[in-house]
């Protein structure tokens, strides 16, 4: 008897890993999804966190490290 529980218990918590993995993979899916058609509800979407909005051509990467030089006149 104590066997079958602790059996049922393990199948329950893989099944629980297993939804939330799912769950998660099916939520990325849809948020790039989302971003790819430019979808502006997802600035006031409390499920994701925008850290930074770049608009530039396709292709564009952004550089954290840029060395300005002046130029003298």
């Amino acid at each position: 008897m104590n066997s079958m529980l602790t059996d049922i218990a393990a199948i329950l918590v893989l099944f629980l890993i297993v939804f939330l993995i799912f769950r998660e993979i099916v939520f990325r899916w849809r948020i790039r999804l989302r971003v790819l058609m430019g979808d502006a509800e997802l600035l006031n979407d409390s499920r994701v966190k925008v850290i930074e909005i770049v608009q530039a051509p396709e292709g564009s990467m952004a550089v954290d490290a840029i060395r300005m030089i002046p130029i003298e006149e």
